[in-house]
């Protein structure tokens, strides 16, 4: 793709869709989306390293020979360690049944389990918002309602919030 430094303006792309379209770099992925679908013949495809890299499919192979962003995926791909992993160290275990192990983990059996926790068994009670709102000094709102019910609900919270500031004083 074709960029140019725009003084007072910034870096701006050159669409491949359509060359008339020039998009600031930062704008790039979401005008791809937009023009995509303009042009849904167009014989461009999408860079296996870079989605916001659009090319024309006879030129797809070269670009993935040449992309920039390929170096990020063959180092990902390919990481080398710089040190060796370490390996594992045979122990002796004691089981649970009194008797002894010679091994490089712990048992299966004896690994602690975390899967015994269930949240849906809690004794907790549901929150209920609004429960929460009126006894807390919470600003709520009258939506819905006609001017006289509107006038109502914020003297009954004018009142609600002076009991609440006298409780909580």
């Amino acid at each position: 793709m074709d960029t140019m430094e725009v003084p007072n303006y910034g870096t701006v792309v050159v669409c491949p869709y359509n060359n008339a379209h020039q998009i600031l770099a930062e704008r790039l992925q979401k005008h791809l989306v937009k023009c995509r679908r303009q042009y849904p013949n167009a014989k461009i495809t999408a860079c296996p390293f870079n989605n916001a890299h659009h090319i024309p499919e006879q030129e797809l192979k070269l670009h993935t020979k040449t992309c920039p962003d390929r170096g990020q995926m063959e180092s990902f791909k390919y990481a080398i360690a710089s040190t060796p992993a370490p390996q594992p160290q045979a122990a002796v275990y004691v089981r649970s049944d009194g008797t002894t192990v010679l091994a490089t983990a712990p048992p299966v059996e004896d690994v602690k389990q975390d899967d015994d926790e269930n949240w849906d068994d809690m004794d907790a009670p549901a929150y209920n918002p609004a429960k929460y709102c009126a006894n807390n000094l919470i600003i709520r709102k009258a939506t819905h309602k006609t001017a006289a019910e509107k006038r109502q609900f914020y003297e009954d919270e004018r009142v609600r919030h002076e009991m609440l500031k006298k409780g909580n004083a």
